[in-house]
């Protein structure tokens, strides 16, 4: 039988383990990973990787608690017959998915500041980087611990270099790669998948799309691909009427863009491509001033390039800068001494001079030059 829902216990573990401080976890097998996927609740016990977890934070048990005493046993009021186990029909719960090893790939890890993605997107509140057969995690302008990891990880049987992707109204995640796109329930590839595109609906290009985003808004999703952009119902789960429409009625966004994900607190939609990313102004359907700026350097937590390349192709400026400090230094303390050595010996000529006109008198030329100024006033 197939299930629907989430279950109750499952999310409420979850939601403890944030609450106790943990985040979410790399191990899809985790109560803490990410996405939602279904345990055996019967005789519950926490996975490996949570254990851990929480033991970093409040190390582990110092010893096993003793055996509590059986409480006292009360005869019952009335018999109770046993249950018949042919009533029994509860339904079997689907197994956990499989764990096994990590595919692997061919060649090193990427850098994240090396730029030039696939595609990135919001994905449950956080933003995930594609490159290749890689993903990113990042949170707080910060790339999570423990990746690059690879797609296939998280999501098997998605291939590698995806095109877009976007979460739809239903919570699912929508790849996109050529004329193939993927529908994932968390980390469960749905049944039938993958569709070609042109199932979506007639007009929209059939050899792919840039980007794709979901306009919570509007309920609508858009899909962007060179200078044009389609508009698609998932309601109706059709393209709307009156499209293809030209980029630009987006005003200052580039064209082709790779990747694009709304910020539902401050209410912008960003765009991504090479390196840049441009904040799109919802209201006024502009993108704002200052834009495109380092996608690397303001989510990734990445130095901008021209920076790197001053500190490592230019030390000499830094010399430059130290030495106009030191002179700056010199002067300043040059100045703290040869200042107060003159008025020292101006005030030792002041009280010479005072001391010889008690002695001998004021000189006539300096009587004269104060009648002629009591003319002058």
């Amino acid at each position: 039988p197939f299930f629907t829902g989430n279950d109750l216990f499952l999310v409420a573990v979850h939601e403890l383990g944030h609450a106790l401080g943990l985040e979410h976890s790399n191990d899809p097998t985790a109560i803490m990973a990410p996405f939602y996927q279904y345990m055996e609740t019967d005789n519950f016990k926490l996975p490996n990787d949570d254990l851990q977890g929480i033991q970093k934070i409040y190390g582990p048990p110092d010893r096993i608690p003793p055996p509590t005493r059986p409480l006292p046993t009360v005869p019952p009021h009335r018999s109770i017959p046993p249950a018949d186990p042919r009533k029994n029909d509860r339904q079997p719960k689907p197994p956990r998915p499989p764990t096994g090893d990590k595919p692997s790939y061919p060649g090193a890890k990427p850098n994240i500041c090396d730029g030039n993605f696939n595609t990135l997107a919001i994905l449950r509140r956080e933003m995930f980087v594609f490159k290749d057969q890689w993903f990113w995690r990042v949170r707080n302008n910060r790339v999570m611990d423990g990746y690059p990891m690879q797609i296939t990880y998280f999501w098997r049987g998605l291939p590698p270099s995806i095109d877009a992707v976007y979460e739809n109204s239903e919570g699912n995640f929508v790849f996109f790669k050529g004329n193939k796109f993927w529908v994932f329930k968390d980390t469960t590839l749905q049944p039938g998948y993958p569709h070609d595109l042109i199932t979506l609906g007639s007009g929209i290009p059939s050899h792919g799309i840039d980007s794709a985003i979901w306009w919570e808004d509007v309920g609508k999703t858009y899909f962007f691909k060179g200078d044009r952009y389609w508009r698609y119902s998932e309601e109706m789960r059709s393209m709307d009427p009156g499209y293809p429409k030209p980029i630009t009625i987006w005003k200052g966004i580039p064209e082709s863009p790779q990747g694009a994900f709304v910020h539902k607190e401050n209410g912008f939609t960003y765009f991504y491509k090479g390196k840049e990313y441009w904040k799109f102004n919802n209201q006024m359907l502009r993108v704002e001033p200052g834009y495109p700026r380092s996608i690397l350097k303001d989510f990734m937590g990445c130095d901008g390039p021209t920076d790197r390349d001053k500190d490592r192709h230019s030390p000499q400026d830094d010399v430059d800068i130290v030495i106009k400090l030191d002179n700056t230094a010199s002067t300043v303390k040059a100045i703290a001494i040869v200042i107060p050595c003159i008025l020292a010996l101006c005030l030792l000529v002041l009280v010479y001079t005072v001391f010889q006109f008690k002695r001998k008198g004021t000189p006539r030329h300096i009587l004269y030059c104060k009648r002629s100024m009591q003319e002058w006033v």
